[in-house]
């Protein structure tokens, strides 16, 4: 494949770099990637443009000039490509002390294993953020990595999970300690939030084992386990705990509350959580405790009915100057349950605001679900659930003569437009309840805004991280599990945190990183490999004063520019297309992390 990249010099002339490439895997378990066969140069440099294209073609078209270079098996000698892009993860990774901390728990329980459990602990970590898989797979590519000596035996791995799960709370405590030393860690309040994570197996533990039938999130009928995540401020994970898949999501937050005040010495917690944390037990447990809540209400059903006079009562709306959004800000006292179990009388603030751009999104989706209601009414087709059968109605009363339906294939089936009708008045509502009485309705939509940053956290553990279907059977081996992608997701969280606003998404830090590799020729040379698969080249003077021909990578390739930015959050410039290892040793030992 002939490759023309246009490259625009600093005079502003533009110039066209030729190149012949092909597709290849870098190695097992990897997506295929590009690398150049033969460079040519600039077009315009020529002296005969089209014979020199035309040389160019000849030499794409003859299959011995790629077969010179295929032949060769990628996974040995001087052809195969080594990852180098683990060095950012792992140094953010040795800021926060987890080899220190491993290593002390080894000498205080007295550990005698042949293997080292924070070689092993480090590695599943990073492979969790660069190549996530199962344990099995992760092993067949620990010889994929630039000057990562490992040699991991699969047994061993597995029997460092059974160790790695004995100081699951103890590292998450450790790991706390080092962020508010580096970072500072602001608890004035936390989001939390619960999810599940499926395994794929046909029957539960046993009760009171972690997997267990229950609601799945996916709506899957495999048995799962729940996960209650507390995050902080700065969207860092604080901590997290597993419960049994049938556990209810309201009761996993009492005694995360118990533990996350326990463990980092908190006088005071305020909690942000969703709806389907807001219970009257959980309001409850945190006023007995001194804590507070700022927690989404329904204004929907029964639930809902004590603010429904105040949602559709015209007066106390305060308008923003468009009039695209208003609020309603009030007090009222409510009854729970105080410490000696007695009924006492508390307070709280209640906001109810509308947004018009919500309102409108919430009418086109209902429009889009009567449109399916009209179709599988139209069609018979009961099977259509989803997205149809909300608004779905059912007789089995004849309309002309009233005679009884006895049968359900007989049931004359309607668009209950009545029930859209009703939903419609609730279009762009929401409504939040807190027990901060000094909160006004900025303070409150602030803080409440906030709890995206913990769906993020869960959607990053399950997408970009993998964390399920987890292939981890025992117990021991399933917090461990969970430990490192816990682990994973706080590294590359804080590489985020150092990114600032310019912060780019885990898919991006991992694709960019993942792409990070390079050959090692012969003479020591090192040579790297194009991250993105766009670039030019242009001459840099080094530090020896002399022009050295260099990688610049095109703004056209946003895996490019990623790597860029990445190298920039850590300080670092190195794009050299060829180099001895000494260099390349010394910019790889140069990657720190400083938030």
């Amino acid at each position: 494949m002939i490759r023309k990249d246009k490259r625009t010099f600093k005079d502003g002339t533009i110039k066209t770099y030729i190149r012949v490439m092909e597709s290849y895997k870098p190695g097992p378990g990897k997506n295929s990637t590009k690398r150049t066969i033969k460079s040519f140069g600039y077009l315009e440099d020529q002296e005969d443009p089209e014979a020199f294209m035309r040389e160019v073609e000849a030499f794409d078209r003859d299959p011995a000039n790629r077969e010179q270079i295929s032949s060769a098996k990628m996974y040995n000698g001087e052809n195969r490509r080594f990852n180098y892009g683990y060095k950012f993860f792992e140094a953010v990774y040795d800021a926060l002390g987890i080899s220190d901390f491993i290593q002390t728990y080894e000498e205080n329980s007295g550990f005698r294993g042949t293997y080292s459990i924070d070689e092993i602990f480090k590695f599943l970590v990073i492979l969790r953020l660069l190549f996530p898989d199962s344990k099995r797979a992760s092993v067949q590519l620990q010889h994929a990595f630039y000057g990562w000596d490992l040699n991991l035996e699969l047994p061993d791995v597995y029997r460092a999970l059974d160790q790695v799960a004995a100081f699951d709370v103890e590292l998450q405590q450790d790991l706390n300690q080092k962020i508010k030393e580096r970072i500072g860690r602001d608890l004035t309040y936390a989001f939390y939030d619960v999810t599940n994570y499926y395994f794929e197996i046909d029957f539960p533990d046993p009760p009171g084992e972690l997997r267990q039938k229950g609601v799945s999130k996916e709506h899957r009928v495999d048995p799962i386990v729940q996960m209650g995540l507390f995050i902080d401020k700065n969207g860092l994970p604080v901590c997290m705990s597993l419960f049994p898949g049938n556990m209810s999501d309201t009761l996993t937050l009492q005694p995360v509350m118990i533990e996350v005040k326990k463990v980092y010495s908190l006088q005071r917690l305020i909690v942000v959580a969703d709806k389907g944390l807001n219970s009257a037990k959980n309001i409850d447990f945190i006023c007995q405790n001194g804590d507070g809540y700022v927690v989404s209400q329904t204004l929907r059903g029964s639930k809902g009915k004590r603010y429904q006079k105040a949602l559709f009562d015209e007066s106390g709306w305060v308008w923003n100057t468009d009039h695209t959004e208003k609020h309603k800000l009030f007090t009222e006292d409510y009854e729970g349950i105080g410490q000696d179990g007695k009924k006492e009388v508390r307070q709280r603030k209640v906001l109810i605001y509308w947004n018009k751009a919500e309102a409108e999104m919430e009418a086109k989706k209902r429009q889009e679900k009567l449109l399916k209601a009209a179709m599988s009414c139209q069609n018979g087709a009961y099977g259509i659930k989803k997205g149809s059968q909300e608004y779905v109605q059912e007789s089995f009363v004849h309309p002309e003569t009233g005679e009884l339906l006895d049968a359900k294939k007989n049931s004359i089936r309607s668009v209950n437009h009545e029930k859209a009708g009703k939903d419609a008045l609730f279009d762009g509502y929401f409504c939040l309840i807190t027990s901060e009485m000094d909160y006004d309705a900025k303070k409150i939509r602030e803080v409440y805004g906030g709890l995206w940053k913990i769906e993020g956290s869960f959607r990053s553990m399950k997408s970009d991280l993998l964390a399920r279907p987890v292939f981890v059977n025992t117990p021991a081996h399933i917090r461990a599990h969970f430990l490192i992608c816990f682990t994973a997701l706080l590294i590359v969280r804080l590489i985020q945190y150092a990114m600032g606003k310019k912060a780019i998404s885990v898919e991006r830090i991992a694709r960019a990183l993942g792409a990070a590799s390079c050959k090692i020729k012969r003479g020591g040379l090192i040579e790297l490999d194009d991250v993105g698969g766009r670039m030019a080249f242009e001459k840099r003077k080094n530090k020896q004063g002399k022009w050295v021909e260099t990688l610049s990578f095109s703004d056209l390739d946003e895996t490019a520019e990623d790597y860029k930015l990445i190298q920039r959050t850590f300080g670092t410039d190195y794009y050299e297309t060829e180099a001895k290892q000494e260099a390349f040793n010394r910019f790889l030992k140069k990657i720190t992390y400083h938030p």
